[in-house]
């Protein structure tokens, strides 16, 4: 049986990318045996971006609480502020550009989780 695992942002080690951001993982397979989901928090910095990408498989749900800037799909450009929250189905590409003053800052939820989030046998 599963048990119940609490995770503090502060013991998580961030991971940097370019263009400038970073993301600290906290639910995942790897981090406490998740196997439907992974959730994780975003900081993407002043003037950059996530760049286009997909995701073939997994649902994908941002809630933004930090920060201003923009969601980019091919068809639609959504403004984000805090308190807005977006669902991406599989096979959507999007971007994000911080378009403000300060840290984009988001809170992330795959499902199913990413392979990256899972261990490796």
């Amino acid at each position: 049986m599963a048990e119940t695992i609490a995770i503090n942002i502060k013991d998580v080690k961030g991971e940097y990318r370019e263009p400038a951001r970073t993301s600290w993982i906290l639910v995942s397979e790897k981090t406490v045996g998740s196997k439907n989901l992974a959730v994780g928090i975003n900081e993407t910095y002043v003037g950059s971006m996530v760049p286009e990408h997909k995701h073939d498989n997994e649902e994908e749900v941002m809630y933004f609480f930090q920060g201003k800037g923009k969601f980019i799909t091919k068809d639609r450009e959504i403004p984000i502020e805090p308190g807005v929250c977006i669902y991406n189905p599989p096979g959507e590409y999007h971007s994000i550009v911080n378009t403000g003053d300060e840290p984009l800052k988001f809170i992330w939820i795959y499902s199913p989780q990413l392979e990256s989030h899972r261990k490796k046998d």
